[in-house]
């Protein structure tokens, strides 16, 4: 797993898009790499996001697409409906089983013209100079 991870400008317009695209819903998605780079999305839901049958079935299926094209799933992302700050439960389920960092839209900072993303590292992870560092 490589030390910092770079997102495509795909990787990072698409969950905004996908946020977008339903702004009364929470939406869920991953991201998969090949290497350092991050060059695809995965919006897994919008509806019922919890750990449901259906997230389930999309996690199965977002894994069996990556290991087709020969990437991995590196991380998560989530926009939530609400002000609702950090991961969530969902959020925190779903990185636990995917593994790897996620992140969450900032609708703030988004719409000041700052990056959209605030990042949100699962163990064995850590901020170090502003990039994710892998504890090895």
């Amino acid at each position: 797993m490589p030390d910092t991870y770079t997102l495509s400008p795909i990787a990072y317009a698409l969950p905004i898009l996908h946020s977008a695209l339903h702004p009364s819903s929470t939406t869920i998605g991953l991201f998969l790499a090949s290497s350092s780079d991050i060059t695809e999305v995965v919006p897994l839901q919008h509806v019922n996001t919890n750990l449901s049958p259906y997230t389930e079935l999309g996690l199965e299926l977002a894994t069996t697409y990556a290991d087709g094209k020969g990437l991995k799933i590196v991380g998560m992302y989530i926009a939530h409906e609400s002000e609702t700050k950090g991961l969530g439960r969902i959020g925190e389920r779903i990185l636990a089983k995917v593994g790897g960092f996620g992140v969450v839209l900032n609708n703030e900072r988004l719409g000041a013209g700052e990056g959209a993303f605030d990042v949100c590292i699962s163990p064995p992870f850590a901020i170090l100079d502003h990039r994710i560092k892998v504890d090895r």
